[in-house]
């Protein structure tokens, strides 16, 4: 039983970390988004989200969310057709309403 726990524990460690995953959109291309920074979070409309680098599929057009904290959340419509995205992200102005370790709001 601790040797099931164990595996448990490890693999619950190494899946985060992978840092690439495809969200499926219904099928259709596959867009690889990057960030620079990475480990942006994407949050693709009504079907989840990944940590850049990612790749997500889609069918039709999908408004799609990418944040990080302490940068400007971008927001982008991308259709089904799309080449793949790389987005540089903006720090956000430096203020005391600024959160470094708070994800802006996703919506």
């Amino acid at each position: 039983m601790a040797k099931i726990i164990h595996l448990v524990s490890i693999v619950a460690l190494v899946l985060p970390s992978t840092g690439c995953l495809t969200i499926l959109g219904g099928g259709g291309n596959k867009i690889d988004i990057e960030t620079t920074p990475p480990g942006a979070t994407v949050n693709l409309e009504g079907f989840g989200e990944c940590e850049t680098p990612c790749a997500i599929q889609l069918e039709q057009t999908r408004r799609v969310t990418v944040a990080k904290a302490g940068y400007k959340p971008v927001r982008l419509s991308v259709p089904p057709d799309s080449r793949d995205i790389s987005i540089i992200l903006e720090l956000a102005a430096p203020t005391d309403e600024i959160d470094s370790t708070t994800l802006p709001d996703l919506d």
